[in-house]
């Protein structure tokens, strides 16, 4: 599957300047629609997040505009306060305007600032047209052609839920959204024909959604990372259980239960009956697993190789099947699968890369000629038994 040409400059360097953020060793997200209750509020072009040491990480946000009238001191101030709401730690502008006044006042605000001169530079460099890559625009189409199949728009929404999510409550909050679209994904492409499009398209999507959850959790890890292991892992282990902020929700649900006690008629049993049914809920969640091996890879950069490597598999030419990942992608990718419910096995089959089928093919071949010859010899040796018996 080869990248298509948008047809419209902006976009191409938006996916241009992806593509150099991702060769310097960035975790990128391109086109989020930042929302809030349901409404769209503002796009986000690109997010990038950088783990730079063990307690050191970054999330910066850039606005990119490549046309004659960029406007470019309007979205300095504008990605700015962007920032600022949105909490990130740092922010960009990428702009065809070339004065190098806008530049100083871009370093005045400790603003990172791409102008005309630095994306020229970028688009006469090859190496970042050679990266295999489908655009965002190839994955939205892809996804809004099996959505249309569907008369759905599931696939669509859960993406752009867990891209927003990323923006605004990244940690723990976004990797809860993201492992929920990842189920969603995973058994989507169970349901699928195996190697079907839909297969190929949920399976893309599943990767993505897992690459989301893995770089949250990276982003979460920090809190702990000095701690011990058991400590980290259950501060992972809570992460899953509870979200973001374990005393906020075991203190909504204690609240919870004072109103039902109160003003519920028989109140005192009612609470009681509910406070059980949700803890006995909180620790079914079969979340220890998934938290001891996402606590292990976030001591070292090992859970951010991770997130990178997925989303390298979810936008690459030629789709890659589980079993071709790489072997720590392939581990984080299936405990997830186990905490999700989600057969193993049967996802790998879901998708095979065109060489694997080609040897499956082969083999299949070989064993149907050397079972054919087998049958040969058996019936040959038959016929001179029953021969030689007869005589």
């Amino acid at each position: 599957m080869k990248p298509k040409k948008s047809g419209q400059k902006g976009l191409e360097t938006e996916e241009l300047l992806r593509a150099y953020f991702l060769r310097a060793g960035f975790f990128v997200v391109r086109g989020i629609k930042l929302n809030h209750a349901g409404d769209d509020l503002t796009d986000i072009d690109l997010w990038v997040y950088e783990r730079s040491a063990t307690l050191a990480r970054r999330r910066t946000v850039i606005d990119i505009k490549d046309k004659g009238r960029p406007q470019a001191a309007e979205r300095l101030f504008f990605i700015k306060g962007l920032a600022e709401v949105i909490g990130v730690e740092g922010a960009g502008v990428a702009t065809s305007d070339p004065r190098p006044r806008l530049r100083e006042l871009a370093r005045k605000h400790s603003l990172l600032w791409i102008d005309g001169v630095d994306l020229q530079r970028l688009k006469a460099a090859d190496d970042f047209a050679a990266m295999e890559r489908i655009s965002e625009e190839d994955l939205l189409a892809l996804t809004a052609k099996l959505d249309r199949s569907r008369s759905s728009r599931a696939f669509g929404d859960a993406l752009a839920q867990i891209k927003s999510a990323t923006a605004d409550r990244f940690g723990a909050a976004s990797a809860n959204s993201a492992l929920d679209a990842a189920q969603f994904y995973m058994r989507e492409a169970l349901a699928a024909f195996p190697g079907s499009e839909a297969a190929e398209i949920s399976i893309r999507l599943a990767y993505l959604s897992v690459a989301l959850a893995a770089a949250a959790f990276d982003f979460a890890s920090a809190d702990v990372a000095l701690r011990p292991q058991g400590d980290r892992q259950k501060s992972m282990t809570d992460a899953i259980r509870y979200g973001e902020d374990r005393e906020g929700a075991i203190q909504r649900m204690r609240f919870a239960e004072a109103l039902i006690r109160d003003y519920a008629p028989n109140g005192a049993a009612v609470a009681q009956i509910i406070k059980e049914r949700l803890a006995s809920d909180l620790k079914a969640v079969p979340a220890e697993d998934l938290g001891e091996i996402a606590a292990k890879m976030s001591r070292t950069n090992m859970l951010f190789n991770v997130a990178r490597a997925l989303e390298h598999a979810a936008y690459e030419e030629t789709l890659r099947a589980f079993d071709d990942l790489g072997p720590d992608a392939k581990s984080f990718l299936g405990a997830v699968l186990d905490f999700t419910a989600v057969d193993r096995k049967g996802f790998a089959l879901a998708w095979k890369t065109p060489d694997r089928i080609a040897t499956a093919q082969v083999a299949s071949a070989l064993s149907a000629v050397e079972s054919a010859a087998e049958d040969s010899f058996e019936n040959k040796e038959v016929s001179g038994n029953t021969s030689r018996r007869l005589i």
